[in-house]
């Protein structure tokens, strides 16, 4: 003691050594600990995995939520190690979500079972806001599962939901073993612009929604408020032709690509109403392949432009 008291400073920075010692010593013993209990596991061919979450928890970071209206997560689960190793019995589990007081978080189920001709299943976390947000504000939702049949085994992973007050968004939902995937817009104008004159409205003049929505359908054509042009890989991705966007596409950026004889449209534009939220299915090559962005996936699948009213 009396060393210590003659020597503080020394006793203070050994103490704070022990102290970040220890603490890396039991998260890195966690660490391990998850790593051979999974792999035990595995041993009794069970498998339960997931794109997202992990044993040892997953941080993901998002910045493109805007506040005001409700933000969903989708999260994917299977039964798989790959294709020739699967459980072949029904994995059983439940589901816990995690939120501050300043949103209210609501799941879509409370536990699922992945039977093994599924192969795969999904759950979606809904987040919506009680109370103002703005730009820069953040919120952690932590969500975790943990199988009770066969065999005991937890995932779990963490999102921080930054707020961008943005116009114009979008994000794909997709999860392995889905054979599609959707690319969701949402358009925050509140107003549309004349693109070709007509009547008293000049090119460029600002129409508002009651004036819109009072105008003929031959004088809403000369108008937009969001024109959004999709480019991507036909050898990966193919679009729903019976969508409503795709069949009143533009004529303009529209282009396709011969594949082993065939056309395929690669490229496209359409017009989004204001103050609207609009999807579009495309068909994936590859099922095992997860396409969800912007949580998984830092770069889309699907190139998007957007020209915006002003």
């Amino acid at each position: 003691m009396k060393y210590i008291r003659e020597h503080k400073k020394i006793s203070i920075c050994i103490l704070i050594v022990l102290i970040i010692f220890l603490t890396i010593t039991v998260t890195f013993g966690r660490y391990i600990k998850n790593i051979v209990n999974n792999f035990i596991l595995e041993t009794k061919a069970f498998y339960f995995n997931s794109s997202i979450l992990s044993i040892n928890g997953k941080n993901y970071s998002i910045v493109n939520w805007d506040g005001v209206n409700s933000y969903s997560l989708n999260i994917d689960l299977n039964n798989r190690k790959n294709d020739e190793r699967y459980t072949k019995t029904d994995i059983v589990y439940s589901i816990n979500v995690d939120c501050p007081n300043t949103v209210q978080c609501s799941l879509n189920k409370s536990s699922g079972t992945i039977h093994p001709e599924d192969e795969s299943d999904s759950y979606v976390i809904t987040v919506s806001p009680k109370q103002n947000f703005y730009e820069g504000d953040s919120v952690v939702v932590k969500t975790e599962v943990e199988s009770s049949l066969p065999y005991r085994k937890k995932m779990s992973a963490s999102y921080t939901i930054g707020v961008e007050k943005s116009d114009f968004s979008y994000d794909i939902v997709d999860s392995v073993n889905s054979k599609f995937l959707t690319i969701n817009f949402t358009n925050s104008i509140t107003y549309y612009q004349v693109s070709e004159a007509f009547g008293s409205y000049s090119v460029g003049d600002q129409i508002g929604l009651d004036d819109y929505s009072s105008l003929q359908d031959s004088e809403k054509d000369k108008c937009f408020s969001a024109i959004i042009t999709v480019e991507y890989d036909p050898n990966k991705l193919l679009v729903d032709m019976t969508n409503d966007l795709y069949l009143n596409r533009l004529s303009t950026n529209y282009h396709e690509e011969i594949i082993n004889g065939y056309s395929y449209v690669s490229k496209f534009s359409f017009k989004v109403p204001a103050s609207s939220n609009s999807s579009i299915i495309f068909y994936k090559d590859d099922i095992t392949k997860n396409y969800t962005y912007p949580i998984v996936n830092n770069d889309s699948i699907i190139d998007v432009s957007v020209v915006k009213a002003n």
